[in-house]
């Protein structure tokens, strides 16, 4: 356990700073969803289908993960992922797809579940289509400490084709679990959107999110000192 902190200080920085954006019209066209997780600690899992559906049951590293996710349909832009990790570490969960266009909505995406340690997520878009692209910041939320959590964040669109990609970060100083559910959805646009569509640049917005990791630094060595 002496360790962790240097662990801690080194993996939740570039992990959190990570996030999804997109924009799709017909889910047919996009590429292929594809899931990746990791713990920093050379432990990695890579799942992709087609359909955009992911089934697993499993140990990666020091945790046992069980994953599930249904198939995009109506508004959704992703895969509704469920998540579930036991165990100790720092888990990075990706989800991303490619060749989204344009959007007559924002994008709305949301994440509720329970935790044992710290929790937060973003949703990025890039302009260059590239799977798990995070040029552009779309939303945020967290870091949600111990216990029962629910985030809300929107975001206007942007000119396609680009990839759209959705990153959580779990960090667990002690053995516990955390447990969500999320989706990333283009609601049905009930008035019309006045004003030029605007872009975030990732430059501006990763301060912030770096600012969360420094909160969850903090209080997972406060629980490693403890220890």
């Amino acid at each position: 356990m002496e360790g962790q902190p240097k662990i801690l200080s080194k993996w939740v920085l570039p992990l959190v700073a990570a996030g999804v954006f997109g924009l799709a019209s017909a889910p047919s066209a996009h590429g292929v969803a594809t899931l990746s997780i990791s713990d920093g600690l050379g432990h990695t899992l890579n799942l992709s289908n087609s359909s955009g559906a992911f089934s697993y049951t499993g140990a990666l590293g020091n945790f046992t993960l069980n994953i599930t996710s249904g198939v995009p349909t109506s508004d959704a832009l992703l895969p509704g992922l469920n998540f579930s990790a036991t165990g100790t570490g720092i888990l990075t969960i990706s989800l991303s797809n490619t060749s989204f266009g344009a959007l007559a909505g924002s994008i709305s995406s949301q994440i509720s579940g329970q935790t044992s340690g710290i929790t937060a997520f973003a949703t990025f878009a890039d302009a260059g289509n590239r799977l798990f692209g995070t040029t552009t910041l779309l939303s945020k939320g967290g870091p949600f400490t111990a216990g029962a959590f629910s985030g809300n964040a929107s975001a206007l669109p942007v000119p396609g084709p680009f990839s759209l990609t959705e990153k959580i970060v779990i960090v667990q100083s002690v053995f516990g679990t955390t447990s969500f559910g999320t989706t990333v959805k283009d609601p049905v646009v009930v008035g019309p959107v006045v004003g030029p569509v605007a872009l975030v640049p990732d430059a501006g917005a990763t301060a912030p999110l770096l600012g969360l990791a420094l909160l969850g630094i903090g209080l997972a060595r406060r629980k490693l000192i403890a220890l």
